[in-house]
């Protein structure tokens, strides 16, 4: 009797520990679910917000340098900076625009290539200090003189590596510093070909006429 009992005791204790393991088993699987399920929308929340700012960024910069090289080669208002520049900004950055415009004072310009190639982005949600590297270069720059000017030639813009830094104000991005990291950088080679480029000189072959047969002696 004494063993009967001792054995449906040990059937009852494993049924019992076989149920508190499934249950452990069941919690365990629920919580690795629930914890995948929290990475997978951390990742994808912090995905979304750096493609957010990284698209962002570049709108900001493309157009703000674009409408800064404006400024400077067509003489337009700098309230149409405060659109991608913080004030702050556009004041410690007239002294840098007013140089760049010197060659082109006695000029008006009319059109122009404009070219801006971005080298470093700092800009993920974790990077305290926000930048972007860009390379500014500018061709193809045509205008007329004015009638007192002696000035023939469009002289040529000295392409710059600059570094914008970044800031949030009143809800939106702007650029708060523009500094110069470099005057006339290492340009990387064009990827299709350059229609303002020099053409490279060609040597021409010059034609070698054939050899006359000696006329054969009878």
């Amino acid at each position: 009797m004494t063993v009967t009992r001792k054995a449906s005791e040990i059937r009852a204790a494993r049924k019992q520990l076989r149920a508190v393991t499934a249950v452990r088993r069941s919690v365990f699987y629920f919580m690795r679910a629930i914890l995948t399920l929290l990475v997978i929308g951390a990742l994808c929340i912090l995905s979304f917000i750096s493609a957010a700012r990284v698209s962002n960024a570049y709108i900001l910069v493309n157009e703000g340098m674009n409408m800064r090289a404006e400024c400077i080669l067509k003489n337009t208002p700098e309230n149409d900076l405060t659109a991608y520049f913080s004030i702050g900004c556009i004041q410690e950055d007239a002294a840098e625009r007013s140089n760049n415009a010197l060659p082109y004072a006695a000029m008006t310009v009319s059109s122009y290539e404009y070219n801006l190639k971005i080298r470093d982005l700092h800009i993920l949600p974790w990077q305290i200090n926000t930048y972007v590297d860009v390379v500014e270069q500018i061709r193809g720059i045509k205008g007329t003189f004015a009638a007192e000017s002696a000035g023939t030639s469009v002289p040529d813009w000295t392409p710059r590596k600059y570094r914008l830094h970044l800031g949030k104000a009143e809800g939106r991005w702007l650029i708060e510093s523009v500094e110069l990291l470099e005057l006339n950088p290492k340009l990387e080679a064009p990827a299709t070909p350059d229609p303002d480029a020099e053409p490279l000189p060609i040597v021409t072959p010059t034609p070698v006429p054939p050899e006359t047969p000696a006329p054969a002696n009878d």
